[in-house]
């Protein structure tokens, strides 16, 4: 009987485990794809392609540089880590949240390469 306990523990930390390395996996690749989007976003820009929809990042592109890429950088640092916060109380709706933003995230990438060809 206490072996069956323990495996069963051992299964659930288990299983808790992977949870918690893909969402830091899906973290990373949000907080990437942020980063990926301003140099598309930038590059785009400069050959007067795109114009920038969201009005804050609008705003901090008019002004110097390291204004814009220290916000967008640190907003998406931020919110990753908030919700890798939450994910250990709410591993699996987090999961849910990161893969929105991630395929989000792609999309707007997307949309940004395609304004560069």
């Amino acid at each position: 009987m206490a072996t069956e306990k323990h495996e069963a523990w051992w299964a659930k930390e288990a299983q808790d485990r992977i949870m918690a390395m893909r969402n830091v996996k899906l973290a990373i690749a949000f907080v990437g794809l942020n980063v990926l989007d301003a140099v598309l976003t930038v590059a785009a820009m400069s050959k007067g392609e795109l114009y920038e929809l969201n009005p804050i990042m609008r705003k901090l592109l008019e002004q110097p540089g390291w204004m814009f890429w220290g916000f967008k950088i640190v907003a998406a640092i931020a919110c990753a880590s908030l919700l890798l916060l939450l994910a250990a109380k709410y591993p699996r709706q987090i999961k849910r949240i990161l893969i929105i933003l991630v395929a989000a995230m792609l999309g707007v990438c997307l949309v940004n390469t395609i304004g560069l060809l």
